[in-house]
């Protein structure tokens, strides 16, 4: 018998503890049970290895700090070598064999997706007025008692450019104010 009083109670059965929930909670955190987010990643996911042996096969880095060269530091950085020694080892070692995996998630994340940025309609009333009354003339727009958040010229500027670049924005604005023709939907800026 164990001296140890902590050991002694370990060794005691806890009626008053759900074993059903304590299995469940475990079971949940298992490797064999991880959640995969991707679609791409979740269709060659072996539920019967680890995170790392998956990651390794599908050809996606686990831990990112490893797969990154160290950077080196100042003084190795320019060493003087002879032209005529070349290193032409280092950069035939470096190639590696893409999977279809790599293949699929590269192809996902050079799709342009549209930009999804909107101003709220107080913004959008702010810079319409402002537009308005003192045409582009930021300082006086950042001197404007409605400037209530005391925004510079500069970020006043980089709002109105961006309300702008704003289709749905500035084409409802130049169509209030006259300057869109309905017919063609030519801007005309006086």
């Amino acid at each position: 018998m164990t001296k140890l009083r902590k050991q002694r109670k370990r060794k005691k059965y806890n009626y008053s503890v759900n074993r059903k929930r304590q299995r469940q909670k475990a079971e949940k955190n298992t490797k064999f049970n991880v959640k995969v987010g991707d679609s791409t990643l979740k269709d060659a996911w072996d539920n019967r290895k680890s995170v790392k042996e998956n990651m390794r096969i599908l050809g996606v880095a686990h831990d990112a700090n490893a797969v990154v060269k160290q950077i080196k530091s100042s003084k190795t950085k320019f060493i003087e070598r002879s032209i005529d020694s070349s290193d032409t080892s280092t950069s035939t070692s470096n190639t590696e064999v893409k999977t279809a995996v790599v293949e699929s998630l590269e192809k996902e994340a050079s799709v342009k997706r549209p930009p999804t940025f909107r101003f709220s309609n107080e913004q959008v009333s702010w810079i319409s007025y402002m537009m308005d009354k003192h045409k582009r003339d930021y300082k006086a727009m950042a001197r404007d008692p409605k400037n209530h958040y005391q925004e510079t010229p500069k970020a006043i500027e980089h709002k109105i450019r961006k309300f702008i670049s704003i289709p749905d924005h500035f084409v409802v604005y130049c169509r209030e104010r006259g300057m869109l023709d309905a017919e063609n939907s030519e801007i005309s800026v006086t």
